[in-house]
């Protein structure tokens, strides 16, 4: 993981770990009470090649769907960069995904692989050990840069 950065208000390690721990819970599919704290109260804005969500109500509904669409998920960070301004930093990511999903009646599963360039805000929050939380993030930032061979969304 590449990062640059940093101020004394946000360390490197902590938006690392923060950033680890969220594609974490995205993998393990952890219940949604577990993933608000990740997530501001206000201001939430996330763009998702299927929609925006702007509230906590509307990322439970998008939650709940892909987490009973996709299985054997795994998110590995290629990088951060941020750029930190006194309580709030921008970070630019780049993540490899992978999934598989299941369309009735197929008989077999379907499996992507892809780089995903996305780019976040976050800021200080109380709300989870890791002192962050998401108020921006935007996975649409470049398309989907997938593997060969693999299956497309």
């Amino acid at each position: 993981m590449s990062t640059t950065t940093i101020s004394s208000s946000m360390s490197t390690e902590q938006i690392n770990a923060f950033v680890a721990a969220w594609y974490r819970a995205l993998d393990f599919h952890v219940p949604i009470e577990e993933v608000y704290p990740y997530l501001a109260d206000v201001g939430l804005n996330v763009q998702f090649p299927d929609g925006n969500i702007t509230d906590l109500a509307s990322f439970k509904v998008w939650y709940d769907r892909v987490i009973n669409l996709f299985f054997d998920e795994n998110h590995n960070v290629v990088s951060v960069e941020s750029n930190v301004t006194g309580d709030t930093a921008i970070l630019d990511i780049v993540v490899a995904w992978q999934a598989s999903w299941w369309e009735p009646p197929a008989a077999k599963s379907k499996r992507t692989s892809m780089n995903a360039t996305q780019q976040w805000t976050v800021r200080k929050s109380s709300k989870n050990s890791y002192g962050l939380e998401i108020v921006t993030y935007n996975a649409t930032v470049k398309p989907f840069e997938y593997a060969p061979g693999f299956a497309q969304l």
